[in-house]
């Protein structure tokens, strides 16, 4: 299936930037360009066929209420519980304030308006996540022209299925709205390269305002994204500006001043901004919308030699009240700093194409401004959100959060994210071939974005969101261009369809023969070998048979589609199993130091008892235990958070029910002992053994490839997350009740 032609590279001038009228609502809906009707040329968007409104119904019907289902079950997690109560502050009136620990201001007043319409609880401070884990998956229909009509509905589909996609729109974090963020902002790129309309510079400006006012790798959306349109247009530049230079024959430093000396003289009559290609005008308007927003990166150098002597505080560090703000002298250099390059983004724009531009600035600052300053109510948030949303992790990057080895994402990836890491390097192989525009981005995202992720020091759970997209725009547009170049009516040919069944049943007695375990090898262990050998040989040769006679596109295809049945269905039971039988159980390397289910039962415990409104609490917040009971009793003032230490039970506390850490159960079993029940241990949170795949090194995955035992403890935990239960780390505490105090609280 061919892509559209490309016209991207064409200058942009204010006559090509004029939009015609709509046509109609009935245009739009079909999928029309505004102004198409009767054209005939390709930049009309294809119109949208009834089997595909049937596939989106279908996956979105299905996908909300995967997401919704049993939303509010699993035990907040310390994340979410934090996220969830300063919406709650914001809804209940008591204010917010932008702090770049928790990230942008989004979610936080999405969240409080969310409040306002349907109420406070578990499930609605995870609604946003899960509404826009839906959205993105209907977001491929807008991209049809570049993925193809199969090919979007294919990475609709499989976003649906991932289960780093559906854990995380049922998790109250962030990356989930990163993920639609960045999509749009991919889809509108591209539609502004195909079609140049300025209404894509408008989207983009806007979605990029959302990008920086949800989380901090907006930065690695920015700079993914701006390095791949700098390329773009410095390439043919640079071949134009080297074709006629003689370097053969000469030494190194005479061949480098050759190509200096040509760059330099082609553009000693300066740059045209007003006569930008379409991916320089696009990149043109990222960089000087974003510009501001980069600034406090130069607090990158203030322990450099470069200015370390200067004993100026660019972004200051951990133990100061305001973390990433510049103190002192520095502020006054952030300052400026901020202004020159807002002066330079304004200048920028006015020189490239200014009627296009300012609007652009307005559709940005418009969102922008009102939620870091809380919709103007504390306008400290412009301030806090141009310089410390950046300068708070550039200090952070130091802590590395996580301590996760380099290949964390591999690890993790082959988990969860199997078929777009598998079928995507196949799919990286065939557009490498191809080398369009369309096809090297395809490739250049999922690469890129891998390596960003990989070189920060923070690697969590929650970013695998980030990475997984773009593999899934690819393997969606691979799997259409492979399947399309042949066409169903070949593809059901009845030999091709043997071929694509065959397939699922090869995998398994593969799979039986590479890991059957016999106990003692007896004669029935050694027929079994034997016959299941003859039958994969037979396949195989069947296989060769059915090649010759079908051709070898068509059984590669049916090759493909089988391996991506098997690999899609367990998909889909890793995401059922990850989010609902095990979603808050750290059996799934998803589940990152989370709340345990004890919690929970303790909450139903307290609901049932009144205690925290009628009945007073004392829970210890040793250890940052406050979280997420803080949220839990958000609405009572009954309920007491003392710090207890082994000194602190000089005298018995008030309340009928104290929670303690454990370190402190020593201390509270002593004085608590005669007027309190004993002390019921409870997790209170707990995380994956990391052990178990730390500390990897070559020779261990060599050798563990050639050993069949490591193979079989891998598989039972790919499949069955089986061996790492009884090696799950936790943090408890214990609860103690008033002797005379009714209540039926156990713990398994």
């Amino acid at each position: 299936m061919e892509g559209p032609p490309q016209a991207g590279d064409a200058p942009v001038t204010p006559e090509e930037s004029t939009e015609a009228a709509p046509t109609g609502w009935l245009d739009r809906v079909k999928g029309v360009a505004p102004g198409a009707r009767g054209r005939t040329d390709d930049d009309a968007s294809p119109a949208t066929k009834w089997w595909e409104l049937a596939g989106y119904a279908t996956l979105l019907v299905t996908a909300l209420a995967m997401r919704l289902w049993d939303l509010g079950a699993r035990a907040m997690h310390h994340d979410e519980s934090l996220h969830a109560l300063y919406s709650w502050n914001l809804f209940d009136g008591r204010g917010y304030e932008h702090s770049p620990m928790m990230h942008g201001p989004f979610q936080f007043e999405a969240n409080a308006a969310i409040f306002m319409a349907f109420g406070d609880s578990d499930l609605t401070a995870r609604l946003l996540y899960a509404v826009a884990g839906t959205l993105l998956i209907a977001m491929p229909i807008l991209f049809r022209r570049r993925l193809g009509r199969l090919g979007a509905l294919f990475v609709a589909a499989f976003l649906a299925a991932s289960p780093s996609m559906l854990y995380f729109s049922r998790f109250a974090r962030n990356d989930i709205l990163m993920a639609v963020w960045t999509f749009g902002l991919v889809i509108s790129m591209w539609r502004y390269l195909d079609e140049g309309r300025p209404r894509y510079l408008y989207f983009s400006a806007g979605l990029l305002a959302l990008a920086f006012a949800t989380k901090e790798t907006a930065f690695i959306v920015t700079a993914t994204l701006g390095l791949y349109l700098g390329i773009r247009v410095a390439l043919p530049f640079l071949v134009r500006v080297m074709r006629p230079i003689e370097v053969e024959g000469v030494s190194p430093p005479v061949a480098i001043g050759r190509v200096f000396g040509a760059i330099w003289r082609a553009h000693q009559g300066g740059v045209s901004l007003s006569r930008l290609s379409r991916p320089a005008a696009f990149l043109a308007v990222m960089i000087t919308l974003t510009l501001p927003q980069w600034s406090a990166f130069v607090s990158i150098l203030q322990d450099s030699p470069l200015l370390s002597w200067t004993g100026l505080v660019l972004a200051a560090g951990e133990g100061s009240v305001a973390i990433g703000a510049p103190v002192g002298g520095g502020q006054v250099i952030a300052f400026l700093i901020v202004v020159s390059l807002m002066a330079v983004s304004g200048l920028a724009g006015y020189k490239w194409c200014w009627p296009i531009w300012w609007r652009c600035a307005v559709v940005f600052y418009a969102i922008w401004i009102p939620l870091y300053t809380t919709m103007f109510t504390n306008m400290g948030g412009v301030s806090s959100g141009i310089w410390r949303s950046l300068g708070y992790w550039v200090v952070q990057q130091g802590e590395g959060r996580g301590g996760q080895p380099w290949y964390y994402y591999v690890a993790i990836g082959s988990v969860y994210e199997f078929l777009p890491l598998l079928v995507g390097a196949a799919a990286i192989v065939y557009y490498l071939r191809k080398r369009d525009q369309f096809s090297l981005f395809l490739v250049y995202w999922p690469i890129m974005t891998f390596i960003f992720y990989t070189i920060a020091s923070e690697k969590m759970p929650w970013l695998l969101v980030n990475i997984a997209l773009p593999f899934v725009v690819l393997i969606g547009k691979f799997l259409s261009d492979v399947l399309g170049r042949l066409g169903w009516r070949r593809l059901l040919n009845s030999e091709v369809l043997l071929v694509t069944a065959g397939v699922p049943v090869f995998m398994v007695l593969l799979w039986q023969l590479a890991l059957y375990n016999a106990a003692d090898v007896d004669l029935t262990d050694v027929a079994l070998l034997a016959a299941l050998s003859v039958v994969l040989v037979a396949m195989f040769a069947s296989g060769w048979l059915l090649m010759r006679r079908v051709g070898k596109p068509e059984f590669r295809a049916a090759v493909l589609l089988g391996a991506v049945g098997v690999l899609l269905a367990l998909t889909v039971r890793a995401g059922w199993i990850a989010s609902y039988r095990n979603g808050d159980i750290p059996v799934e390397m998803i589940v990152y130091t989370q709340t345990s289910p004890d919690v929970v039962r303790l909450i139903d415990t307290i609901e049932e008892t009144g205690l925290g409104v009628d009945e007073p609490a004392d829970i210890d917040q040793t250890a940052g235990f406050t979280w997420p009971w803080a949220w839990y009793f958000r609405d009572s003032d009954n309920v007491n958070f003392p710090t207890y230490n082994a000194n602190s039970f000089g005298t018995v506390p008030g309340s009928p029910m104290v929670v303690v850490h454990s370190q402190n159960k020593a201390a509270a079993d002593e004085r608590l002992g005669d007027e309190f029940t004993e002390g019921e241990r409870m997790r209170h949170r707990w995380w994956f053994p990391e052990s178990t795949y730390r500390n990897l090194t070559p020779g261990k995955v060599l050798s563990g490839a050639f050993d069949r035992q490591t193979w079989r403890r891998v598989m039972d935990y790919w499949l069955y997350r089986r061996g790492v239960e009884d090696r799950i780390g936790s943090e408890d505490a214990y609860v103690y009740f008033d002797s005379d105090f009714p209540q039926s609280f156990t713990t398994p």
